[in-house]
């Protein structure tokens, strides 16, 4: 196994738990905002923080030309698609299940790595896979059975996960010498704009929230998620082998199940946790480290 840095560890702990609060905070600045308006106010407040922090520490702005292409597929999927589809979905779900349908990234990864990266799928990971997206077929089946269900909202949670997961394998090729701040600048810049179009063409409703619950939701987000957990996680992504920011993905949906208990006073109903034990199960089975050969003896 790899041996984690303090850094990485206090990274690993604060973007665990920061994330997995910011369920049931989003939650409560969607009670009062347009998520357009939402997502607009952390995407501008992402991008002016690392250009201040740039421009403070003489760190670069520019990026290279041959990186362009990579970026603008990353920003669409990490930044536009993921922002604009769990933000929307979440206005239609608990905050709970909607960690557990988004956290399901690590699932997707394992297959995408298998189509860009030519990794073969091994049995245990085909058997995650499988147990995984059983949990997410048990949460899909009881929205479109629940009277007041939402399955097109969990169909678009799931996709954010999916194209999030499709961002990240690019987001690990762009080279060390990048400065990850530069790399978020230019993931805000392009893919911000379908946001700040989605914003001209149907935001709607309060510019600003009225509730305290409201305003610590977005303050939250602007001032912490979109300047520190951003940058936080990227740095994980590129410094870190990919079980390890697996598992960091991994728990951050059970702290949003704790923490929408405690503060939106959720109940789950029972296809929640067997679909979140479903996940739990299948991503250690991906993550777990893999035995090496014992076939080659010394001498």
């Amino acid at each position: 196994m790899p041996v984690i840095g303090r850094r990485e560890l206090g990274l690993f702990v604060a973007v665990v738990l920061l994330w997995g609060v910011n369920w049931p905070m989003m939650k409560m600045a969607l009670a009062e905002l347009n998520f357009w308006v939402f997502r607009s106010y952390c995407i501008a407040a992402g991008l002016l923080w690392f250009v201040a922090f740039n421009l403070k520490r003489g760190v670069p702005l520019t990026l290279p030309r041959e990186h362009w292409g990579r970026m603008l597929v990353c920003a669409l999927c990490n930044v536009a698609a993921w922002n604009i589809l769990s933000a929307a979905a979440l206005t239609m779900l608990p905050s709970g299940r909607a960690g557990v349908l988004a956290y399901t990234m690590p699932l997707w990864v394992v297959l995408l790595s298998r189509v860009f990266l030519g990794e073969v799928l091994t049995p245990s990971r085909i058997a995650a896979i499988s147990i995984g997206m059983g949990g997410i077929a048990l949460l899909l089946v009881d929205e479109f059975q629940a009277l007041r269900g939402a399955p097109v909202a969990a169909l678009m949670m799931v996709a954010s996960g999916l194209l999030w997961a499709v961002g990240i394998v690019l987001f690990k090729g762009f080279p060390k010498s990048i400065p990850t701040t530069t790399l978020m600048i230019w993931s805000f810049v392009l893919g911000g704009w379908p946001l700040f179009t989605g914003l001209a063409l149907f935001g709607h409703g309060p510019w600003l929230p009225v509730a305290a619950s409201a305003w610590a939701g977005l303050l939250f987000n602007v001032l912490v998620v979109f300047g520190f957990c951003w940058f936080a996680w990227n740095e994980l992504v590129r410094a870190l082998p990919a079980q390890i920011t697996g598992i960091s993905s991994l728990a951050v949906p059970i702290v949003g199940f704790a923490s929408g208990m405690l503060l939106l006073g959720e109940r789950p109903r029972p296809f929640d946790y067997v679909a979140l034990l479903a996940i739990v199960v299948a991503v250690i089975l991906v993550l777990r480290p893999a035995t090496k050969p014992t076939s080659q003896a010394a001498g």
